[in-house]
């Protein structure tokens, strides 16, 4: 499993703006009254007709007609050119299908280089309207295309990473930070469900013809790519472009993406791209209890959305996406990324947003600004008041690539999430040290890497653990870990701050993996909560694009959660506090607050 951006921001919210789509099912019900020994008739002949054996394909099937071209594939680059072979079964060239081959080298090629993971291997075999891809530790994707049904015995251990001790991956690439590692022999997972997408209940075709399945490129973009390694497909009539959703955005990708001339959406692309979103949410959306959600259609219906996202009016329909997202999903995890190539990136489709987002950006102003009213110049990521050391970051980012802290030791002018935190253990744990209090404070931290906040998390408390359960398969994993925090490498009890009298402070901007470390540290009972209750946010962020080429985020089926007493807890409520502190202007006027906790024993 890829994490790589839980990171919210308040600021990106507000800029976002772009596109979606279209398609619904009706169903006439004919009420005839018939007698006894009529419907006794009709019923035998339809069963005589059902056990009939079946020599061809149906119709729709048989005489599907496929135009096929090539065209370019830019990988997670403009500069990464190759090519690729799509198939179209419409007249417009609208809905682009991949075979089966082409499936499995794509993905192949995404595992590896998104997700870094070399030893991702399929084999691929084939039994007429069935393809099977089987990965090398055993999960497997079956592709019915008779049935319109995609299946996976286990859908975890198909898209977990190789290297990982449990079936859902919690720590992703923890070889990026050298001073953290696993605990194996602690971390456990539970295996899923089966997973069957019944996509023909949505007007979704998988073909077969000729003896090859095909399959529509969006399809695997969302179900395959997406919420395991960040990466999208877009297609805009001119090229198919993979493009990840990372921390630094492929401007460089999006630009040739959005060459195409823009254009208006036919009433099968609207219709196919409504019936896809609706696909993606209803599987894979991980609040949709919380929010009361059964069916997305039928909420599309009941919100009046349905007709916008259906029209072909490509930029009424990106406004009805982010309507959908901000205003009415409003769960600060789900939003609107990025226009479709139909109507350019610069067409303005966010108009509206949701309480939950009006809240988290007015709160997130009003302590921004009661901290810069004691620090003007920038709060210090490590600081020193007397007797209590307070550590500061606003988002827990990846550590910088090309540094080794093993080789040369972080300073006091480090910026990355892991330098500091070495850093300020360094200080903490020095000889003479005054330190008797340590202070994380998370209250402006919107969230981030969770291999970082693992990271944090085990140098606080020594070996440390997250829980992550996928709300689609009921699959749950939890991993423990240690840090290496003095950099001696030895992984041991001298590598935490237990020794300290240990606080967290938290506000209602503390999102995501700033609600998650809140959580864990609050639940182990050796960690003392001041401030607000942190602001929520349990799922993992997916990406994922629509057929029409708008890209969107929404809560994943993946919760980040806590284990007490053998059972899964979701984070979304957040965390309370210990001891309030209600102003905020009291979170940064360190003297007092000091004082404050020194008179708490």
């Amino acid at each position: 499993m890829n994490n790589k951006v839980l990171l919210f921001g308040v600021l990106l919210l507000a800029m976002l703006c772009l596109t979606i789509t279209a398609c619904s099912t009706t169903a006439e019900v004919n009420t005839v009254s018939k007698t006894y020994e009529e419907s006794v008739a009709e019923a035998g002949t339809f069963l005589e007709r059902a056990w009939e054996p079946e020599e061809v394909l149906p119709a729709e099937l048989s005489e599907t007609e496929l135009s096929e071209t090539e065209l370019p594939l830019y990988f997670r680059s403009a500069g990464d050119v190759s090519t690729i072979r799509l198939y179209f079964a419409d007249e417009k060239k609208e809905i682009p299908y991949l075979d089966a081959d082409t499936v499995k080298e794509l993905t192949e090629r995404v595992f590896h280089e998104a997700n870094l993971d070399e030893d991702f291997a399929l084999s691929l075999s084939s039994a007429g309207p069935v393809v099977t891809l089987i990965r090398e530790n055993g999960g497997s994707m079956e592709i019915d295309c008779d049935a319109d049904v995609i299946s996976f015995c286990d859908y975890d251990t198909f898209c977990a990473p190789s290297w990982s001790n449990t079936v859902i991956d919690v720590l992703e690439h923890y070889g990026t930070i050298d001073c953290l590692q696993p605990v194996e022999e602690n971390s456990y997972s539970r295996c899923g469900a089966p997973v069957d997408f019944h996509l023909g209940d949505y007007g979704i075709d998988l073909i077969e013809k000729d003896g090859v399945c095909y399959i529509p490129m969006q399809v695997l973009s969302d179900i395959v790519f997406s919420l395991p390694c960040y990466v999208n497909l877009l297609y805009n009539g001119e090229g198919v472009f993979a493009y990840e959703l990372t921390m630094d955005p492929q401007t460089d990708l999006l630009e040739k993406y959005y060459e195409a001339e823009p254009g208006t959406r036919s009433e099968t692309l609207a219709d196919f791209t409504y019936s896809e979103l609706c696909m993606v949410m209803d599987y894979f959306y991980g609040l949709k209890e919380q929010h009361d959600i059964e069916d997305f259609n039928d909420f599309f219906i009941e919100t009046g959305l349905e007709k916008r996202l259906k029209s072909t009016d490509a930029l009424e329909a990106g406004k009805a996406m982010a309507d959908l997202m901000i205003l009415y999903i409003d769960d600060l995890h789900s939003s609107y990324d990025g226009n479709s190539w139909l109507i350019g990136p610069d067409a303005q489709t966010v108009e509206k947003y949701g309480r939950s987002i009006w809240d988290f950006s007015m709160l997130y102003w009003t302590y921004s600004e009661a901290r810069a009213a004691y620090y003007p110049d920038g709060v210090p990521g490590y600081e020193e008041i007397g007797n209590t050391a307070y550590i500061t970051f606003d988002s827990f980012g990846t550590k910088a690539e090309d540094a080794d802290y093993y080789d040369e030791a972080p300073t006091a002018d480090t910026t990355d999430v892991v330098g500091l935190c070495l850093y300020a253990f360094s200080q903490i744990t020095r000889e003479d040290s005054p330190i008797e209090n340590v202070v994380l404070d998370l209250s402006l931290n919107s969230g981030g890497d969770s291999t970082t906040a693992s990271f944090v998390l085990s140098m606080f408390l020594g070996e440390a653990g997250i829980c992550i359960e996928d709300t689609m398969t009921d699959a749950y994993a939890n991993e423990s870990f240690r840090a290496d925090a003095n950099l001696d490498g030895v992984f041991n009890e001298q590598d935490s701050l237990l020794g300290y009298n240990l606080y967290c402070l938290t506000s209602p901007n503390s999102f995501s993996c700033g609600n998650l470390v809140p959580c864990v540290l609050k639940n182990t009972g050796r960690v003392t909560m001041l401030g607000i209750t942190s602001g929520g946010g349990t799922c993992i962020v997916m990406p994922f694009s629509t057929a029409d080429g708008t890209l969107l985020q929404t809560s994943g089926c993946r919760r980040l959660s806590y284990m007490k007493n053998g059972a899964l807890y979701d984070i979304d409520q957040g965390v309370e506090p210990h001891y309030m502190i209600t102003i905020p202007e009291h979170f940064y006027d360190r003297q007092t607050l000091t004082e404050y906790i020194n008179g708490l024993y």
